[in-house]
């Protein structure tokens, strides 16, 4: 060592920086490929897509003891603890979440994350999903605990289940170092049925001594829960489900009813009532009286009961044999059980009588007098089935007469109707010839007028026409003073050009042709002068 230094004190200055430069340079680099090591293989810590990171502070201060006093034992930073602490000792909310010890409340999603494993505790976790028949709840693990009669934690701060749930078929980043998360099936409500909501925990009933309360205040809710998948919160409600479709009960056997008629004889009847629950006043009617069977015991039994009572006391116990009265009991049954049960939130559909019984000693000769009775009655019923079959029959002969009559009348009227429209085709059809005669009348008459016009026209231009060629004619005649005189000369003019010689005697017609024109030169003289 004590040589390399002689010799390195030996070397130029300038070379020996330089060799000590490129001396340390393995070095550095080796030292960065450690720190990349550190980071990459230490301090990184991956997170996969279904999963998030959570960190813990485990360097720092502890919570102060004036404030655990108030915030209880708590481990997880808080958004409220937090801000205590920094309101308490005057610090910025962000330095009092990095320098005390603790759960983080943040989480980080997939992808690579680098965190100082000396200064937290990094734990991946898997993320929430909740199926899509399911809803979730989250039991907070921090916070103040919650008041009583308080079931859910409804403030930021408040420790235990909290009031608003998670929805199925999603995904939640959820700290689980902080929450804890349940989860329940959905309430399956069948159709005919509705749900009945107690709320657990929320405002005190504004009216006292109620069976239901208004939406948001703590007991039964008057609104109830429509057929269908519903979710709800266990710790905040309470669904019952009640059945509202028809229900059939059977006065049967020892559910029969009994009763005194007027005339103090035991009547027995069996029947059958037919009943549902008013949709409007399910909450009501399940709160007040309880299930089916609490129904049938405290509503429609006894009314039932009452109402016979009442309505067969006022009869004799003969009169429950006749199909008149016992109808009549029918009626008053169903209609005053229905009014008394339907204040009551009962829906009574139907009360049919099956059979009455009357005492056995009067049985018989009640049944005797009755089919009596009947017999007459039948016979009546005969007699008027009769009367009302002749009349009947002289209805019908009057139909088919009036039927008669109605035919013949309308034969009259479309035999009418034909004539008349005949008529109107036949005077239609003359109007149409003479008019078309009058029309081709018109037609001849304008086309004699245009032939006369044109033979006039015609005739006019001929006459014009030999005017024209008459004229000069004539003043040439005037001129040589007679006819006579100028057709001989227009012969000469046409003759004469084509003379040249004339061998003939002086007699004949030819001669005779210029005979005219020989004259005594004395006669010339004279005309020549």
């Amino acid at each position: 060592m004590s040589q390399i230094d002689d010799s390195m004190l030996r070397m130029p200055p300038g070379r020996g920086g330089a060799a000590r430069l490129l001396a340390l340079i393995p070095g550095l680099v080796g030292l960065a490929f450690i720190a990349f090591l550190l980071v990459w293989f230490v301090w990184r810590v991956p997170v996969a897509d279904t999963e998030i990171l959570a960190l813990v502070n485990k360097t720092g201060k502890i919570l102060p003891a004036e404030l655990a006093a108030e915030f209880g034992d708590q481990v997880v930073l808080y958004d409220e603890l937090v801000g205590a602490i920094a309101a308490d000792q005057g610090a910025d909310e962000q330095d009092v979440r990095e320098g005390y010890k603790g759960i983080r409340g943040e989480v980080y999603t997939a992808g690579n994350h680098f965190f100082n494993p000396y200064s937290f505790k990094r734990v991946a976790m898997p993320a929430t999903f909740i199926a899509d028949d399911q809803i979730g709840v989250l039991l907070r693990k921090y916070g103040k605990p919650l008041p009583f009669p308080k079931t859910v934690a409804t403030e930021p701060d408040e420790r235990g289940p909290v009031r608003e749930i998670l929805r199925p078929g999603t995904r939640h980043n959820i700290n689980l170092l902080a929450y804890e998360v349940q989860t329940f099936p959905l309430v399956q409500i069948p159709a005919g049925r509705v749900g009945v909501v107690t709320l657990l925990s929320g405002d005190d009933p504004v009216s006292k001594n109620t069976y239901t309360v208004a939406p948001g205040e703590k007991g039964v809710q008057r609104k109830t829960l429509p057929p269908g998948l519903a979710p709800y919160n266990p710790y905040l409600q309470r669904v019952e489900i009640v059945d509202v479709r028809s229900q059939k009960y059977d006065m049967l056997g020892a559910e029969v009813i009994h009763f005194p008629s007027n005339d103090s004889f035991t009547i027995t009847i069996e029947g059958t009532i037919e009943w549902a629950i008013r949709p409007d006043h399910v909450a009501e009617v399940t709160v007040a009286y309880g299930d089916r069977e609490d129904i049938l015991n405290k509503i429609i039994l006894p009314n039932a009961r009452s109402i016979s009572r009442i309505q067969g006391s006022k009869l004799q116990a003969r009169e429950f044999i006749s199909g008149k009265t016992r109808t009549a009991f029918q009626e008053s049954l169903y209609s005053d059980l229905r009014r008394k049960c339907w204040v009551q939130g009962i829906d009574i559909k139907a009360a049919l009588v099956r059979d009455i019984q009357p005492p056995a000693e009067i049985a018989t000769l009640i049944s005797q007098r009755e089919q009596a009775d009947q017999e007459i009655e039948r016979y009546t019923n005969q007699m008027e089935e009769a009367r009302a079959q002749a009349e009947l029959v002289t209805q019908e002969e009057l139909q088919e007469q009036n039927k008669a009559v109605g035919d013949a009348r309308r034969e009259v009227v479309t035999v009418t109707k034909q004539a008349e429209e005949r008529k109107v085709i036949s005077v239609t059809h003359a109007q149409r010839e003479l008019e078309v005669a009058k029309l081709r009348l018109e037609a001849a008459t304008k086309e004699a007028a245009a032939l006369l016009a044109r033979g006039e026209a015609e005739a006019n231009v001929i006459l014009l026409e030999y005017k024209a060629r008459a004229e000069p004619l004539a003043q040439a005649v005037a001129a040589f003073g007679d006819g006579t005189t100028y057709a001989n000369r227009f012969f000469l003019e046409k003759l004469a050009p084509s003379i040249r010689s004339i061998q003939s005697n002086t007699e004949g017609s030819l001669a005779d042709i210029f005979k005219q024109f020989q004259t005594s030169p004395t006669a010339a003289k004279g005309g020549a002068q």
